[in-house]
């Protein structure tokens, strides 16, 4: 059943309940593990708990400070709890916002406005590396603040000679991450520090990922390398908690080093007609279920319960990652410090590898220069789904491998049908694209996408790209 219009009258409960689980039968079946990225789950009892405190504020509104105070007290203190994780002093102040990628567009905004104000910049630049999350570019698009992108070194690190080197009167941010997402390795977030020191520049950490699994590995005994307030030069830093901290979609949190930078993302207007407007983060309406539960989940699941979900988490990390170091076709890329692994195949088309794991019912991410499968593993996994995804991936790798006249014609079917299609020219090219995103064939054939855009100009991709967005809704 599909529902194009409001109904002339109300539906019954179950009839619309039964049309969501009827919708919910084509999803990945997260629950069991399937899911490696997307979706992060404490398990049914917390899950449980958390989801009543949602639904005990969702019609509250978190915009107005004065309006509820319940909900203005809740995200205080959930922010001063996020904080205690990463300066030992009590003076650091923040917000939540509803993720990542707005606590990093409010880091950025915050950088543009008070390196105006404070170093009457103009023209500002935000430095990064070329690991660094994509929403910093979708920032300093919207923001219109230049980002010079540095490649990373040949060993997926950081480049701080480059960093360095590229810093001029219009710089007014330095980022790194902790860890970046592709690879999973921590930036040298204490020598970024120093640079920030000596050149009088802000210096902005994304742990966004896994900031929040960092601070409790630490608490493990884990060697993890100083990233956050603790050193002098970090000014800002934010930490996703709908990630490792197991609260509901929406919930991340943006600190700062002082007063003065947090007040430079805030949106006052005085004079408004409707009265005096003030805002402390993009969003105006603000739900309050989603602060009610994050604080539900920082406070039922405490620390005790976040070092048992991070146990499990190393444990099916370690699984994996075993297997990959021990088999003779894979291997890791980079050197991922905590439960991101990205790794690639010595002899087969890892893109292929990740289609037939798809036709699983695998959720798995890709990875390109270099190719590979990207994983993000949580605590969900240690209940038997690290084994269950090994134990598929290691019967495509026997069967790739045992059947090696298939495999060559599989790739050269895969190479005749790509070059054909690139003959025709771009327009061809993005029809037979969005021919396959749209197909309701069971095989997966996305490896072909990333080969039919390889030889795409920027301005060709990023229209092909949102396209296929575009055809989704």
């Amino acid at each position: 059943m599909s529902i194009h219009k409001i109904p002339d009258k109300g539906l019954k409960e179950e009839d619309l309940f039964q049309i969501m689980d009827e919708s919910i039968k084509s999803d990945i079946d997260w629950k069991s593990g399937k899911a490696f990225g997307a979706v992060y789950y404490p398990g049914e009892n917390y899950s449980k708990v958390i989801s009543k405190a949602f639904n005990r504020f969702v019609h509250e509104n978190a915009f107005d400070p004065k309006l509820f105070n319940s909900i203005l007290s809740m995200e205080n203190e959930l922010v001063g709890q996020t904080a205690s994780l990463f300066s030992k002093n009590d003076n650091l102040i923040g917000n939540l916002t509803s993720g990542g990628t707005e606590s990093i567009f409010l880091s950025i905004l915050s950088a543009r406005n008070w390196s105006k104000k404070n170093k009457g910049i103009i023209n500002p630049e935000v430095i990064l590396s070329s690991s660094a999350h994509p929403a910093f570019l979708k920032a300093t698009q919207f923001l219109n603040v230049k980002p010079i992108v540095i490649p990373t070194k040949k060993n997926y690190k950081l480049d701080l000679e480059l960093f360095n080197n590229s810093i001029n009167a219009n710089t007014i941010l330095l980022v790194g991450s902790a860890p970046n997402y592709p690879y999973g390795m921590i930036d040298p977030i204490n020598e970024l520090s120093k640079i920030a020191i000596n050149h009088k520049i802000l210096l902005h950490v994304d742990a966004c990922i896994g900031g929040f699994l960092l601070s409790y590995l630490k608490k493990m005994g884990y060697d993890i390398p100083l990233f956050d307030f603790e050193l002098e030069g970090v000014s800002s830093l934010s930490v996703d908690l709908h990630k490792y901290a197991y609260s509901p979609k929406g919930s991340s949190v943006l600190l700062y080093r002082n007063e003065e930078l947090r007040k430079e993302q805030f949106s006052v207007y005085p004079n408004w007609e409707g009265g005096i407007y003030g805002s402390t983060t993009f969003l105006g309406t603000k739900p309050g279920g989603i602060v009610a539960s994050t604080w539900m989940a920082l406070n039922h699941i405490g620390d005790d319960g976040y070092l048992e979900l991070t146990k499990k988490t190393m444990n099916a990390t370690k699984t994996i990652r075993n297997f990959i170091e021990e088999n003779e076709d894979l291997y890791l890329i980079g050197d991922p410090i905590m439960s991101l692994l990205a790794f690639k195949s010595k002899t087969n088309n890892i893109y292929l590898i990740a289609d037939l794991l798809n036709d699983l019912g695998w959720y798995i991410g890709r990875l390109q220069n270099p190719n590979g499968i990207h994983l993000v593993v949580s605590q969900i996994h240690d209940d038997g789904a690290a084994e269950r995804f090994i134990k598929d991936l290691q019967m495509i790798i026997s069967k790739l491998n045992n059947s090696i006249i298939k495999n060559k014609l599989l790739k050269l079917g895969d190479k005749i049908a790509t070059n054909a299609v690139k003959s025709l020219g771009y327009k061809s090219l993005k029809k037979a694209i969005l021919g396959k995103v749209n197909s309701s064939s069971k095989k997966s054939k996305n490896r072909l996408i990333y080969d039919l855009k390889s030889d795409l100009n920027l301005e060709q991709s990023n229209d092909l790209f949102k396209s296929i967005l575009n055809n989704f809704y």
